[in-house]
C-alpha cells in the first residue's frame, strides 16, 4: 500500500469497476516461472504489492547477468500464497524478511531457496522493518501508535514503542539511535535502541515519507506535502548534532515526492515526482527539470543498485495489469525492461 492514499484509491476503483475479483486472482497474469535456480550473482528481489484485500502479493526475482527473471517466487518455493499487500523486504544475516502489511505479518525466508522459515504474526498494520542487531528489530506500523519490537532470536514480538503518531514510515539505524518518519505528526522520531525508549522528536515538512543517509552521514528526509496541505520538501538533516541544515522548498504545492533513494556511492538522490528528479547530496537547489521523463507511463518505485548504479523503475500501469519494470544505466540510457507482479513497489538488490 503505497504513502500516497490516492494510488490506493485508485486502485480500489479500478478493481471494483474494471474487472471481476476472479480475474485480479493471479498474482502474475501470464508471467514468467522458470524454476529458481541459486546461484551467486548478484539478483534484484522486486516486491509486487499485489491489489488490496485480494492476496495476490508477490516476490520476483531477476539476475541483471543472466538477463533471468523469476516471478511468483515465494509461492513457488513454498506452495502457498504470500498474503495480502506486500511492503517492504530487508536482507539480515541472510535471511530476507518480507513485510505484508494486510496480511498483518512478516514472512522469514531463506534467501537462497526462498522458502519460509518462519512467520511472524499479529502484527498490526505493518509497514517497515528495522533490524537493530542480532536478536531485536523494530516494525512500523499504519492504523497504530506503536512501533512493534520484535525478537528474532525466536521471531516473535517481544514488546512495543508508544508514539504519538499511528502512521510511521521509513526507518533507519544510525550508531544507537533509530531515526523513524512520523507521517501522522510530521516528526523525525529518535529512538534510543538500548532500552527501547523514545528520546526526541525532530518536526520535519508535511508528511516525511522517507529517508536515506548520504557518503557525509547526513540524512536526507523526503516529505510529501500531504493532500495540498503545505510545500513539498526535502530535507537534510546531521544526526550528530540533531539539528536541519538545509531545507529544499518545492515550488508546486500539487507535488507530491516520494520514494527517495541514493545511488552505491551515496552522492546522488533520485525520488519520482510523476517524473524521476536527481540530485547529488551537495547541491544546494532543487532540480528545475526532470532526470528522467514518465513519457506517460505510471512511475510508482524506484530502485539503485548499489553494485551497478543502474535504476530500476517500476510502472504500475492501470494497478491491475502486472508492472513494468524499466532498467536504466546511470546515464539515463534504457538498458531494457521486462514483466513483474502487480503494482511492483520496491526493490532490494541481493549481495
Amino acid at each position: 500500500m503505497r504513502l500516497l492514499f490516492g494510488y490506493s484509491i485508485l486502485s480500489l476503483l479500478l478493481i471494483l469497476f474494471s474487472c471481476k475479483k476472479e480475474e485480479v486472482g493471479p498474482q502474475c497474469k501470464n508471467c514468467i516461472e522458470n524454476p529458481i535456480i541459486p546461484n551467486s550473482d548478484n539478483k534484484i528481489l522486486i516486491i509486487n504489492e499485489g491489489n488490496f484485500g485480494f492476496g495476490n502479493a508477490s516476490i520476483s526475482l531477476y539476475n541483471p547477468t543472466s538477463n533471468i527473471l523469476n516471478n511468483n517466487v515465494f509461492q513457488q518455493a513454498n506452495n502457498y500464497p504470500l498474503g495480502d499487500v506486500a511492503q517492504s523486504a530487508v536482507l539480515f544475516e541472510n535471511k530476507l524478511y518480507i513485510v505484508v502489511n494486510n496480511s498483518g505479518k512478516i514472512e522469514v525466508v531463506n534467501k537462497d531457496t526462498y522458502t519460509s522459515i518462519a512467520t511472524i504474526t499479529s502484527l498490526i498494520s505493518p509497514r517497515h522493518i528495522l533490524p537493530i542487531n542480532s536478536s531485536k528489530a523494530y516494525v512500523s506500523n499504519i492504523f497504530s501508535n506503536q512501533i512493534q519490537i520484535l525478537n528474532l532470536s525466536n521471531n516473535s514480538i517481544s514488546g512495543s514503542i508508544t508514539t504519538a503518531s499511528n502512521w510511521t514510515e521509513e526507518m533507519l539505524l544510525f550508531n544507537d539511535t533509530a531515526y523513524v518518519c512520523d507521517m501522522k505528526n510530521n516528526n523525525l522520531l529518535l529512538i534510543n535502541t538500548t532500552n527501547d525508549q523514545l528520546i526526541d522528536s525532530v518536526k520535519m515538512g508535511v508528511q516525511p515519507n522517507s529517508i536515506v543517509i548520504d557518503k557525509n552521514n547526513k540524512f536526507w528526509i523526503l516529505c510529501d506535502g500531504g493532500f495540498n496541505t503545505d510545500f513539498p520538501k526535502l530535507i537534510k538533516f546531521n544526526p550528530q548534532t540533531r539539528n536541519i541544515e538545509q531545507t529544499l522548498i518545492f515550488t508546486d504545492m500539487n507535488s507530491s515526492p516520494s520514494d527517495l533513494s541514493i545511488d552505491g556511492n551515496k552522492e546522488n538522490l533520485y525520488f519520482i515526482n510523476h517524473h524521476v528528479y536527481k540530485i547529488n547530496c551537495t547541491d544546494n537547489i532543487l532540480p528545475t527539470s526532470n532526470w528522467l521523463s514518465n513519457n506517460s507511463q505510471v512511475f510508482y518505485s524506484i530502485g539503485i543498485d548499489p553494485y551497478s548504479n543502474n535504476i530500476y523503475i517500476s510502472d504500475a500501469k492501470d494497478f491491475v495489469q502486472n508492472s513494468s519494470i524499466l532498467r536504466y544505466s546511470k546515464n539515463g540510457l534504457l538498458l531494457g525492461s521486462f514483466q513483474a507482479g502487480i503494482i511492483s513497489g520496491g526493490f532490494l538488490f541481493l549481495p
